[in-house]
């Protein structure tokens, strides 16, 4: 339990300064209490990890210590439902990552490579609380919002400087889940229900709110390739919207009236596309639509409810 806590608080610490106040917030206290009666042991149903059998559509269990670093090269058209955001230059396509993939005892960093690209799928960290042959269920901790910087956008984004000049940084929301995990002959579908931490307002509170986050992934094979076609839909409360797409008294200006928003859903249409080169190198391409409900619309903030996100790129294990 010590050893996962100064894992959990490490991730989140790398993310955004205050995150660690998520585990003080009384909200959360509910998945610590699940984590402390149920973490020791590691339950695993009636099979024990040796009579499971580890299939590519099955819960795999992360007892030893296993590593993988991945370097991912892609490009990727990224807009935004933020007014005004374009990007203009060679690097704006540009995304290089370097993935890591740990597990051990349960324990493990990963990226969901079921996902067109890293922001979609998030680093996730994580320990298995309960193992069957076709579900599980986990304590994770990951980003479920991408935060930005209104001056960056100003600066290196092509932002309207009469819309978002004076606007406050929105940072990431970090959230501690419970996931559960649901294995099909061919598909996988997950629940997560997760508190977010988001920044502050602007009397210095702390803002935080309740986060639904449901994906359905079907693999389908053709040839040498493996094929996603994926579905979701989040549920994020008003609190985080608010913090997001709404405007506070303190920015409001002539072209920036004072907007409050409430509670709101993102839906996710995805195709994801991966095909061996060689042992080491391999190709993904992808492209994700995502609807953003009605009322997001509404905020000064935003220029469209619907974006489309394309990815392609190369991919290396090591």
């Amino acid at each position: 339990m010590i050893t996962f806590c100064k894992y959990a608080l490490c991730f989140a610490m790398f993310y955004k300064k205050n995150t660690i106040r998520l585990l003080q917030n009384q909200s959360v206290s509910w998945l610590i209490a699940i984590f402390l009666l149920l973490s020791s042991p590691l339950t695993y149903g009636q099979e024990t990890s040796d009579e499971l059998v580890n299939t590519a559509n099955q819960p795999v269990i992360k007892n030893e210590f296993e590593w993988q670093i991945l370097l991912d090269l892609s490009l990727i058209y990224d807009p935004t439902i933020i007014a005004g955001i374009e990007q203009e230059d060679l690097s704006d396509y540009l995304l290089p990552g370097l993935l890591v993939d740990i597990s051990y005892k349960g324990f493990y960093l990963q990226t969901n490579q079921r996902r067109s690209h890293v922001l979609l799928g998030a680093t996730e960290l994580g320990y298995q609380l309960f193992i069957e042959n076709n579900w599980q269920l986990d304590l994770i901790l990951k980003a479920y919002m991408q935060g930005f910087d209104s001056q960056s956008l100003i600066d290196h984004g092509g932002g309207d400087p009469d819309l978002l000049v004076g606007l406050k940084e929105r940072e990431v929301t970090i959230g501690a889940a419970i996931r559960y995990s649901q294995y099909f002959e061919d598909a996988l579908f997950r629940l997560d229900f997760a508190y977010g931490s988001s920044g502050e307002d602007e009397n210095e509170s702390h803002i935080g709110g309740l986060i639904i986050d449901s994906f359905y992934s079907y693999l389908l094979p053709y040839k040498n390739w493996d094929i996603y076609l994926g579905t979701g839909l989040t549920y994020f409360s008003q609190d985080i919207i608010n913090y997001y797409i709404g405007v506070s008294p303190d920015e409001v200006i002539a072209t920036r009236p004072e907007y409050q928003a409430e509670a709101g859903f993102r839906a996710q249409a995805e195709i994801y596309a991966q095909y061996p080169v060689s042992q080491s190198w391999s190709f993904h391409t992808g492209i994700t639509h995502s609807y953003y409900s009605s009322n997001v619309k509404d905020s000064p903030l935003v220029d469209t409810n619907q974006i489309t996100q394309v990815t392609l790129g190369v991919m290396y294990v090591f």
